[in-house]
């Protein structure tokens, strides 16, 4: 086993957050917000007993938050097919996932009158205030995981010349993949998976890109976007068309620069 393969297993000391760990620190999160939600008598829990409120705030945050996560997997997917950033895929799960939660909140509490009544003007905006309040707790909870674990593989030497290609052919992500998987050139979030791209294959794999790319030698490539992982050695050059860049791998596929590390790449000489 290769140096680079022990160190892959081994890690940086932050790889982000696994799928499994963000699944379970935002239903905790969640669950406790339920519980601030119903002690500070939220709508439409103000006149229940504290139980009541307790299960009403709870169970609808746990259960606006499984519709959100959903509608969230169908609206970053929607994006992508249109060339768009994930975010705009949050632009249609909030409004819809809002308008499914507060049509459920108010049939159940007040029946088809309430919810197809004049009643929903005023709750929707609240619901999507909710929403919004959320989305903003989570996007910057793992953009800080993200940025941590970006630093974290640089320091260790992420950002310099290495012969980290030959440890491509033999990661710790290859534990994770079927025998005899090529050298990995890249990788891309896709939804709850990550795309791991070799020379004529890929395969899906249910984790995340930080996770993923805690699975790799450090030195061996680095993140050129939130949502794509490049190797070194598979970088053939560059295209710019206005303010967007994007790196040409040897393969021919494109992956996308965000704005904020295409001063980077520029300085360590690969676009």
């Amino acid at each position: 086993m290769t140096n680079h393969h022990a160190l892959a297993r081994s890690g940086p000391p932050n790889r982000g957050f696994g799928l499994r760990e963000r699944m379970l620190a935002e239903v905790g999160i969640v669950a406790v917000c339920g519980v601030l939600l119903a002690l500070i008598g939220f709508p439409p829990v103000l006149e229940a007993p504290l139980g009541m409120q307790m299960a009403i705030g709870i169970g609808g945050c746990l259960g606006g938050w499984a519709i959100m996560r959903g509608l969230a997997v169908i609206g970053t997917a929607s994006a992508r097919m249109l060339g768009w950033d994930d975010l705009w895929g949050y632009a249609f799960a909030i409004p819809v996932g809002s308008a499914l939660i507060t049509w459920a909140a108010l049939w159940l509490t007040g029946g088809t009158n309430d919810a197809f009544g004049p009643a929903f003007a005023f709750a929707w905006p609240l619901s999507m205030l909710i929403a919004v309040g959320f989305f903003a707790l989570f996007f910057l909870v793992y953009r800080r995981d993200e940025r941590r674990a970006e630093s974290e593989m640089s320091a260790q030497g992420g950002d310099s010349p290495s012969d980290g290609a030959p440890g491509l052919y033999e990661t710790a992500m290859h534990d994770r993949l079927p025998k005899g998987f090529p050298r990995i050139i890249a990788m891309t979030a896709e939804d709850h998976y990550v795309k791991v791209i070799g020379d004529g294959r890929s395969e899906m794999v249910l984790m995340s890109l930080s996770e993923a790319v805690g699975l790799v030698p450090p030195a061996a490539g680095l993140r050129v976007h939130r949502s794509w992982w490049v190797a070194r050695s598979a970088i053939a050059g560059s295209e710019r068309s206005g303010r967007d860049t994007k790196v040409v791998l040897e393969t021919g596929l494109r992956a996308p620069v965000a704005r904020g590390r295409a001063g980077h790449l520029k300085d360590a000489g690969l676009i």
